[in-house]
């Protein structure tokens, strides 16, 4: 495992995380409300500039609306990003230690065999949800324009994706929100703030694990419940990495990986199209 960075060394249940929430449990959890609070309120003003300058203001439709929150999301993301180094810092808190944001010590190699067996790893349990429920994907696959399947809605957030695979000066605007400014907002909140303050009770890691996963999930309840559900282990799978890894680092590049990649794909398939 050397050659994949000193980190990879000690086996599966090497621990590396080890919280740190000098503020305190209720601080740290008014600190996570106040970001999610934060992240959303950024989306709604944000996204109101974006629909009239970009979409002619359109706000009775939905579409567009989605459309121009997801345009947003990254500056929306950014400015959440720093807020939580900041909240981090008050009452004597060290930001790089309660967020975690320690550098893994990775070589390149190390890095490849994270990401990759991260996407191996959530396809994996793609394939297994899907055999052992007996699930037709095509009944959660928007159509090619981002119309809902006849099966009903496959979720505001995919449908708007599909929609704007066909506008690639669209999809430039908002791949770097995808990719960096969803999972930058959302590592810093549920794997960050909230993580810290929480597995510092009881609760512990696996206590924690579990919950952030399950309030993620919540948070994307727009989609179908497929994907609520996938949401929910991929919050499991990133818990495991946090103890792990002890790297906040970690979550946020394998997120952006399973962020980017999805986006990468849907505009492969649909964008090139006639």
């Amino acid at each position: 495992m050397s050659a994949l960075g000193e980190d990879f060394t000690g086996g599966w249940f090497r621990r590396l995380y080890w919280p740190a929430s000098a503020p305190g449990l209720w601080y740290g959890l008014l600190a996570a409300l106040g970001l999610i609070i934060l992240h959303q309120g950024l989306q709604i003003f944000l996204s109101a500039i974006a629909v009239v300058a970009l979409f002619g203001g359109s706000f009775e439709n939905t579409r567009d609306l989605v459309k121009a929150s997801l345009v947003v999301l990254f500056p929306a993301s950014l400015i959440v990003a720093w807020a939580a180094w900041w909240l981090a810092g008050r009452k004597g808190g060290k930001p790089g230690e309660i967020l975690a944001l320690r550098v893994p010590k990775f070589t390149g190699l190390g890095w490849i065999a994270l990401l990759g067996g991260f996407m191996v790893t959530m396809y994996l349990a793609i394939i297994l949800i899907v055999t052992l429920s007996g699930i037709d994907l095509s009944q959660y696959t928007p159509g090619p324009d981002g119309q809902s399947p006849d099966s009903g809605s496959a979720g505001l957030v995919k449908e708007a994706m599909y929609d704007i695979a066909n506008e690639p000066w669209l999809f430039l605007l908002v791949f770097p929100s995808i990719a960096i400014g969803a999972p930058l907002a959302e590592e810093f909140i549920f794997r960050g703030q909230l993580f810290s303050a929480l597995s510092s009770t009881r609760l512990g890691v696996s206590g924690t694990t579990f919950v952030t996963s399950a309030l993620w999930a919540l948070m994307h309840m727009s989609e179908p419940w497929l994907s609520v559900g996938l949401i929910f282990v991929m919050g499991l799978v990133f818990g495991w990495m946090m103890y792990r890894f002890g790297s906040l680092w970690v979550t946020i590049a394998c997120h952006g990986m399973w962020n980017g990649t999805y986006a990468l794909i849907i505009f492969a398939t649909l964008g090139t199209q006639p």
